[in-house]
């Protein structure tokens, strides 16, 4: 698999075989993004940066989803009674608390961009700087473990690294996602080792995920597909001590109660312009162009497609799928999901590309996957206004295309599946 990642079975015929023989869906993806991000480089630099203000709307809340926790936990305490969106467990505000120690209290106030000191502003620098070196190591380990060297390594880190998700989305906003993307990364790589210690880090780095977002905890079912019950018994009972313990600093049952009410708070709130959840964008399109006003239709569209995503997920055999879908439970499936929890898609995108491509359709993947990490500067005053920039529009298209497509292969395999069988139950009967 290592010698010829991007073999594709080539089928008779002219032109078409000369395609298949050199256009592989791994130079396809890449091909795409260099495209797209030299396009945008240009253009940004046509405009002298003027573009930006057309992408980045909300001018008053960079780097805000970093500040805002560490003004929330000024007061251990009271951490989950400042504001709603107080909503972290407490293993994230312990890593909050300690970075706000750094600050003088009148460094940071919350909601409010502007006011941010110049030591503040250094002290993130310093924070992404650790982040990005973390999560290039993450992309470094897992790729090296799928038997890949340093031109991949640093092809896909790059292609990551400088995707909309992550500039745009990870380092504008200032989210925990990324760290959580990391220590699933790092989980995904160590569970394939053979010893003890590598098997035990990566139950508790899907734990330490799961303490600073809790929906990563959903990876705890690939144990249980895989009859790894003991790993995942001793999963559960990491997970409760990292949710649970840390709540003795941040005010005990009180603190866990306010968090609960503030998770559900935020999550009933309604986002009419938004592609980040199945319930926001059915409300976007209800309010803008059908006129129901049905809400609970959203609600439905989110059971269904989680209870599909979850079956298929755990009967396909693709690792690369099954993380996708996985994936996807944590990204659209929340009522209230951020323009950064795609950053999650960049664990089946690394297995994607690591493997050995025989199929057409992995060339419709790698145009999806080229979709969710492009980087678009441009934009017009018309697409803003009906469902907010280009890159979320393509990049949440790209999503939702693979989604669709991942579901219908899987219903279909499976149904295929279960009509042979059938008919070999039915022809073993009769004779």
């Amino acid at each position: 698999m290592g010698k010829n990642p991007g073999k594709v079975s080539v089928p008779e015929g002219g032109c078409l075989q000369k395609f298949y023989s050199k256009i592989t869906p791994q130079f396809l993806f890449g091909a795409l993004l260099l495209l797209i991000g030299s396009l945008n480089i240009c253009y940004l630099w046509q405009t002298q940066g003027e573009c930006i203000d057309l992408v980045l709307t909300d001018k008053d809340f960079y780097f805000m989803d970093f500040f805002n926790h560490i003004f929330y936990v000024r007061e251990p305490k009271n951490v989950y009674d400042v504001d709603y969106n107080a909503c972290f467990p407490p293993l994230a505000y312990m890593m909050y608390w300690a970075l706000g120690k750094c600050l003088a209290l009148d460094a940071v106030a919350m909601n409010d961009a502007p006011s941010l000191s110049s030591y503040a502003l250094l002290l993130y620098v310093i924070y992404n700087v650790a982040m990005g070196i973390l999560f290039y190591n993450s992309i470094e380990r897992l790729i090296r473990q799928k038997g890949f060297g340093t031109g991949h390594i640093r092809g896909i880190a790059l292609a990551i690294l400088s995707s909309g998700v992550y500039i745009l989305s990870i380092l504008w906003i200032g989210n925990a996602a990324l760290i959580a993307c990391i220590l699933l990364m790092r989980a995904m790589e160590l569970r394939q080792r053979p010893d003890r210690r590598s098997q035990e880090m990566a139950l508790v780095f899907i734990a330490m995920a799961a303490g600073f977002k809790i929906y990563p905890a959903i990876f705890g079912i690939l144990y249980i597909k895989e009859k790894r019950y003991r790993e995942a018994g001793r999963l559960v009972l990491y997970g409760v001590l990292m949710f649970f313990v840390p709540f003795v600093f941040f005010g005990g049952s009180h603190g866990l109660v306010r968090m609960l009410k503030n998770q559900a708070q935020l999550h009933a709130g309604i986002s009419y312009y938004s592609w980040k959840s199945i319930r926001s964008t059915w409300n976007q399109i209800d309010f803008k162009f059908l006129h129901f006003h049905m809400p609970v239709i959203g609600t439905i569209l989110t059971i269904c497609y989680a209870a599909v995503a979850f079956t298929v997920a755990w009967l396909t055999k693709v690792e690369w799928k099954r993380l996708y879908l996985l994936c996807s439970l944590m990204v659209i499936v929340p009522a209230w999901s951020g323009s950064y929890t795609p950053i999650y898609f960049s664990i089946p995108l690394i297995l994607f590309l690591c493997g050995e491509r025989k199929e057409k359709n992995d060339y419709m993947y790698a145009l999806l996957f080229a979709g969710m990490f492009c980087f678009f500067v441009w934009n017009t005053p018309a697409i803003t206004n009906i469902t907010g920039d280009i890159s979320y529009v393509v990049r949440y298209l790209s999503i939702y295309g693979m989604c669709f497509l991942l579901v219908v292969e899987g219903m279909w395999q499976t149904g295929k599946e279960l009509a042979r069988r059938r008919y070999e139950s039915k022809s073993s009967l009769q004779k």
